[in-house]
């Protein structure tokens, strides 16, 4: 049996969604909905993730930082992630992230 398979936790992506919205947008956007679930940030309603694009290339190790970068971008352009900062150092400027739910519904109609 191959170490390579199933031995770290998978990411999944739904194939409807890929299809959607692009591959690698889905990936993260299913990422960041996963983390949300089990976060305890919530704020003004809704669960925030945090993170650097130095730690999203660690949980994406297959893509550059500037791929990242660009797949955040996308997805808040496209208005599938709210992106905020709420962090208590003025001087941290960690993006914090949410899916935006209401965009996503519209998609699945």
């Amino acid at each position: 049996m191959s170490k390579l398979i199933i031995n770290e936790r998978p990411l999944l992506v739904p194939p409807t969604l890929a299809t959607k919205i692009g591959l690698n947008e889905a990936i993260v956007l299913q990422q960041v909905h996963f983390l949300s679930t089990i976060s305890d940030n919530e704020i003004d309603g809704r669960k925030w993730v945090y993170n650097s694009y130095d730690d999203w290339q660690k949980q994406f190790p297959f893509w550059s930082r500037p791929t990242i970068v660009r797949i955040f971008k996308r997805l808040k352009d496209a208005d599938l992630i709210i992106t905020g900062n709420y962090n208590k150092r003025s001087y941290d400027r960690t993006m914090w992230y949410a899916v935006n739910y209401k965009t996503l519904s519209k998609l699945s109609n």
